[in-house]
């Protein structure tokens, strides 16, 4: 498994995505292992939850974090070719493509989009050419929502949806105590997200500002993550006294700050299948999401309160909404609970990538 950028994870899609199905093919008696950048240009080696992690030299400057581990990368991926190769990002699928280059790998493309704001020349082009060459060659194609599927067919026909999951056992509000950071006598509005552009940061903080003060007053709303824009966000709760900004949490002590909040927004510009958005719908909460990726497709209108992206008024107002109106933000997360027991299970992730690593590993190409 390539393209993760740690391993556990901290607050990241792509990061959740490989521990929760590497620990779950662990499990079941598969060998994986794990390439993440190393924190101190060394390479170490351990084992976490049954899965083989290395940690490969990387420069932990942002831009260059990913990249300046290709080199690592393909060095370990020629030490055993007999391992199969599941890419996660663009750099992990074009280390893949070098490194295999009969095409004998997998490849998940965990969205679209890649914001100029947050993603500068050339690092943004850079990393477009990467994910076409992996597109291209890789043996089997997944992505985790239907408009990224749509996009990749003018590159090639071959290509499947395979959603993120969740584990609903995990966020039983009944299980978990509340935290200090949830007052009781609020309405506490959650994010757990990057600060970044694409991940509309900035319309939150918008959104939040305009939110009436008298209003405002009888909230508060709780940020999780970190990222470029967080010195604007630490801006912004200097003025707005209502918001918290809580930096980056290990994904293990996650589930008690979903457990006791009263809604979850997520207004990014661009996602593929978020799970933040699945872990907070499994925890019972009624959530807003920006209609982007596949959260219309796959979770649908009824499950998740959509607003536009990048629209700040429309996202203050659907705040507004469902602080004032009890039945119909309990209706909703009921039906967004149902929703993500009934459709998104881990397992089943699992199970379809073991039959494509099967099918592979029984037919190799030419």
């Amino acid at each position: 498994m390539v393209g993760a950028k740690t391993f556990p994870p901290v607050i990241g899609g792509i990061e959740t995505h490989v521990y929760e199905v590497s620990r779950r093919m662990a499990a079941r008696g598969v060998d994986v292992t794990v390439l993440v950048p190393s924190s101190d240009l060394t390479r170490t080696e351990d084992r976490i939850d049954g899965v083989r992690v290395v940690r490969v030299p990387a420069f932990r400057n942002r831009f260059l974090l990913k990249v300046s581990t290709i080199p690592s990368m393909l060095n370990e991926m020629r030490k055993d070719r007999g391992r199969l190769l599941h890419a996660h990002d663009a750099t992990g699928g074009f280390a893949a493509a070098f490194a295999s280059p009969d095409g004998g790998f997998v490849y998940t493309m965990h969205g679209l989009g890649f914001s100029s704001t947050d993603w500068g020349f050339p690092f943004r082009q850079g990393i477009r050419l990467m994910q076409t060459l992996a597109v291209r060659k890789t043996r089997h194609l997944f992505c985790t929502d239907e408009r990224t599927l749509e996009a990749v067919k003018a590159l090639r026909t071959q290509a499947e949806v395979l959603s993120n999951g969740v584990d609903p056992g995990i966020f039983s509000k009944g299980a978990l105590e509340r935290l200090s950071v949830h007052d009781r006598n609020r309405f506490t509005v959650l994010c757990v997200s990057r600060l970044t552009h694409v991940k509309g940061t900035r319309t939150l903080l918008a959104a939040i500002k305009r939110i009436p003060r008298e209003l405002r007053s009888t909230m508060e709303f709780v940020l999780i993550g970190d990222g470029p824009l967080r010195g604007e966000a630490l801006a912004v709760a200097a003025e707005v006294r209502e918001l918290t900004l809580l930096g980056t949490i290990d994904h293990a002590s996650i589930a008690p700050f979903y457990a006791h909040a009263d809604a979850f927004v997520l207004p990014s510009l661009s996602e593929g299948l978020p799970i933040a958005l699945l872990e907070a719908m499994a925890s019972g909460l009624p959530c807003i999401a920006s209609d982007v990726g596949g959260i219309r497709t796959q979770i649908g209108p009824n499950a998740v309160r959509m607003v536009p992206p990048g629209d700040d008024v429309a996202l203050a107002d659907a705040i507004i909404q469902l602080r004032q109106d009890e039945p119909g933000r309990l209706a909703l997360a009921m039906t967004g609970m149902n929703c993500v027991q009934r459709q998104f299970n881990w397992d089943r992730v699992v199970d379809r990538l073991v039959e494509v690593y099967s099918a592979i590993l029984e037919s190799p190409r030419a």
